[in-house]
């Protein structure tokens, strides 16, 4: 995943010095949390593919511990012409009618 990181150059300017034996710019390392909302976050396919497969178990926990959820990845099963009818609840009940 590449994450693009701005740093204002008021940032460097701490960060960074002129050192007279070195004859150049030394710079500490950059040690910074960063916060992003979900809006501002933009992933691609492999990503999204990476992040599934790391957390499979708390997702299928999130979409079927939400009735509007479940719903909605029902409706999708079934516009992907997927026999729905199959998916069994953890209580054993069917959650959805036959096709």
């Amino acid at each position: 995943m590449i994450v693009p990181v701005y740093i204002h150059y008021r940032d460097l300017e701490e960060m960074c010095y002129y050192d007279d034996w070195e004859k150049s710019v030394v710079c500490d390392d950059y040690d910074y949390d960063h916060e992003y909302t979900v809006d501002e976050v933009e992933f691609d396919r492999a990503d999204l593919e990476d992040i599934v497969n790391e957390y499979f178990d708390d997702i299928i926990d999130i979409l079927l511990g939400d009735r509007q959820l479940t719903n909605a990845l029902l409706k999708k099963l079934r516009s992907r012409k997927i026999d729905v009818s199959t998916i069994i609840d953890a209580k054993g009940e069917k959650n959805a009618k036959p096709l």
